[in-house]
């Protein structure tokens, strides 16, 4: 409470709107038995740490000092530093713009040491960074103004780098990616298999894939053989390699091997939280192996290896929704 009257009192500010609680990751909401709206982990899953601020419900005394008609504010910032203070600390710090209400924010070191260097009693200087933008703000409403519930919907309440669309479109129909090594054979099928299950189900969410490797190819005969006799049809299916973009853009992100899923998060640490082999997502042991090669019985044992997983995690997926 000191804190925040001592920062307000700094910004001559009267309301309490403004103030953004830092954690160090998702988990911190959940060890600390924050009740997160279930529509709402995918979407935390896919953007933090980063640059969106999600306002939520939050029914603990503990953030009165910052909440706004009963909702707070979260973000875990993509600053490595900044996260490791936060964990260190064990409490979360709490982010506004540095500049007396109704002036233009300060935004770089020069102006903050010259204008506010009363305000702080230590400083931390980040490493340089390109992305000086605010995040992109958005609330999660789930009640009208009588406070009766309406089917959930998210509101931008401020647009920066993240595009509001990306977000809505995440919270609406979140994205699981599958990959394999070179994108013609397993991962193919899982992403064919799961559009064509999450359509029957009447489920929101859709899949994409991709590889470790740089090929372009077509789908292999095999996999569209397979995936044909289902019905489905994977003709305009190229193979495409993983990159910083594609994850994400990905909620969650399943390998078909427990290496892939090791060489992702070694080459790609900001997204490990997300990453996980299939058959570990879904309580099993082992690999799906590659096929490439192979002759159609390989490939039709492989193809029911993919089709148990995939029944395991819808039956994941229906539980969270």
């Amino acid at each position: 409470t000191e804190g925040i009257n001592r920062i307000s009192r700094f910004k001559q500010r009267t309301d309490k709107t403004g103030y953004i609680a830092l954690i160090p990751d998702v988990q911190w909401l959940y060890d600390n038995h924050i009740a997160v709206p279930s529509a709402l982990h995918p979407v935390l899953n896919q953007y933090w740490p980063g640059n969106l601020t999600v306002v939520f419900r939050v029914k603990d005394d503990r953030f009165d000092d910052i909440s706004v008609n009963g909702k707070v504010a979260f973000r875990v910032p993509a600053d490595n530093m900044l996260r490791h203070i936060i964990d260190f600390i064990d409490e979360p710090l709490i982010s506004t713009s540095i500049n007396i209400s109704g002036v233009p924010p300060a935004d770089n070191l020069q102006d903050i040491q010259k204008r506010y260097e009363s305000w702080f009693d230590i400083g931390f200087i980040p490493q340089q960074t390109n992305n000086i933008e605010p995040s992109t703000i958005v609330e999660y409403i789930d009640t009208d103004e009588n406070d009766k519930p309406v089917l959930p919907f998210l509101k931008c309440l401020r647009e920066s780098l993240i595009p509001f669309y990306e977000v809505k479109q995440s919270f609406t129909k979140p994205t699981i990616l599958f990959v394999c090594m070179g994108n013609i054979c397993r991962s193919p099928i899982a992403e064919y298999l799961f559009n064509h299950y999450s359509k029957e189900r009447n489920l929101p969410y859709k899949a994409k894939s991709a590889g470790l490797m740089e090929t372009g190819a077509e789908i292999s005969p095999n996999s569209m053989r397979l995936l044909a006799e289902k019905g489905i049809d994977s003709q305009e299916h190229y193979s495409r390699k993983i990159n910083p973009e594609i994850l994400n853009d990905s909620w969650l992100v399943l390998t078909m091997e427990e290496g892939q899923r090791d060489f992702i998060k070694r080459n790609f640490p900001e997204f490990e939280h997300k990453i996980y082999a299939l058959k570990e997502y879904v309580g099993e042991d082992g690999d799906i192996a590659d096929p490439i090669g192979t002759d159609i019985d390989y490939y039709t044992d492989i193809y029911h290896q993919i089709d148990a997983a995939l029944q395991k995690l819808f039956l994941l997926l229906e539980n969270k929704s």
